[in-house]
């Protein structure tokens, strides 16, 4: 896959799970040390770093799409978790790729949570 597949796939993916009600937003995975290390080999390499905010990963069988979400208070963060996961499997297809795996955490609640 170029590089410029690999963008649109993932812009296409962060659109899909945007689109899910209750996703309030997405955002940047993995450690902090992950990051600094990626940010560091990037800058070597005399590159941008790129940090896409849903990162796809190939593998033997297909893709792998992590992405980490942050869900309304209000709704159930399981439903939304389970609709961003058909939303991911449908752009991928869409995307003429297999899905392998689909990684969704909920990193975020917004909202104070409370119901009357």
């Amino acid at each position: 896959m170029t590089e410029r597949a690999a963008d649109h796939l993932e812009a296409a993916l962060e659109a899909a799970i945007r689109s899910v009600p209750g996703v309030t937003g997405l955002y940047r995975t993995g450690s902090g040390v992950a990051k600094l290390v990626d940010a560091s080999a990037a800058l070597l390499r005399g590159q941008q770093q790129r940090s896409p905010l849903v990162r796809v990963e190939h593998g033997t069988a297909g893709v792998t799409v992590t992405a980490a979400v942050g869900v309304d208070a209000a709704v159930s963060s399981v439903q939304v978790l389970e609709l961003a996961s058909a939303a991911v499997a449908d752009a991928v297809t869409a995307s003429q790729l297999a899905l392998e795996q689909v990684h969704l955490t909920v990193v975020h609640l917004n909202g104070d949570g409370l119901r009357a």
